[in-house]
């Protein structure tokens, strides 16, 4: 196999599985799955506190907010002022009752890998009671723009937070664009031993798609 780039820089990341089809697809068809957050089993997982007393804020701080819901109903800017204390009201609504935190995260697709590919209670939980495999994964930490764009296929990864706190978000202060990112890279300190890093997907979504098999995939361990 040929190597594009020095030891120097890439990482080596590591993929649990159980030996079942998906898995055996990975490696003879090139594909991986990027799994929706919904269906995470730790319940604070994805799924910070989303604190709406400074919702008054929003028109503020996000119009394009204000713009986007206007423009999903057809109104026009004069309308949409007139509009703006409906529009909290059914924004605070949807942060109560979860729809918020859900759509948020229902165009996110994330392959988790592991900077160990030695972890005793990894393979217990994710590779089929030590009965399945891991996949050892070459990738590059530096490229061209054009590399850049193609980081999901190369599936380089971004760095798990652990914390002893649920995230809070306040809707009407944070305006990150790198919000989505925060909520799904932080989990608690109970997962620590995981050594966690994550590739996240909010263009395509969840889903199964291509990677760059022949250029990163170093080796199987089983």
């Amino acid at each position: 196999m040929f190597f594009m780039f020095d030891e120097k820089n890439v990482i080596y990341r590591y993929k649990y599985l159980p030996l079942n089809e998906g898995a055996l697809k990975t490696l003879t068809e090139g594909t991986m799955k990027f799994s929706s957050p919904l269906e995470f089993n730790d319940p604070y997982d994805c799924r910070p506190f989303y604190d709406s007393s400074n919702l008054e804020q929003v028109p503020r701080l996000r119009p394009d907010l204000i713009k986007a819901a206007g423009d999903r109903i057809g109104l026009s800017p004069a309308k949409r002022l007139q509009e703006k204390g409906k529009f909290l009201a059914r924004l605070k609504n949807r942060i109560d009752n979860g729809d918020f935190g859900r759509d948020s995260l229902s165009k996110v697709g994330i392959v988790s890998l592991s900077k160990n590919a030695l972890n005793i209670p990894m393979w217990s939980h994710y590779a089929d009671f030590h009965r399945g495999i891991v996949l050892e994964f070459r990738i590059p930490t530096i490229g061209t723009h054009q590399d850049l764009a193609l980081a999901n296929d190369l599936l380089l990864p971004y760095p798990v937070k652990y914390s002893s706190q649920r995230p809070r978000i306040d809707i009407g202060i944070e305006i990150d664009n790198d919000i989505v990112d925060k909520i799904v890279l932080t989990k608690s300190v109970d997962w620590e031993y995981e050594e966690e890093e994550r590739v996240v997907d909010h263009e395509r979504g969840p889903g199964i798609y291509s990677y760059k098999r022949d250029e990163i995939l170093c080796s199987v361990i089983a």
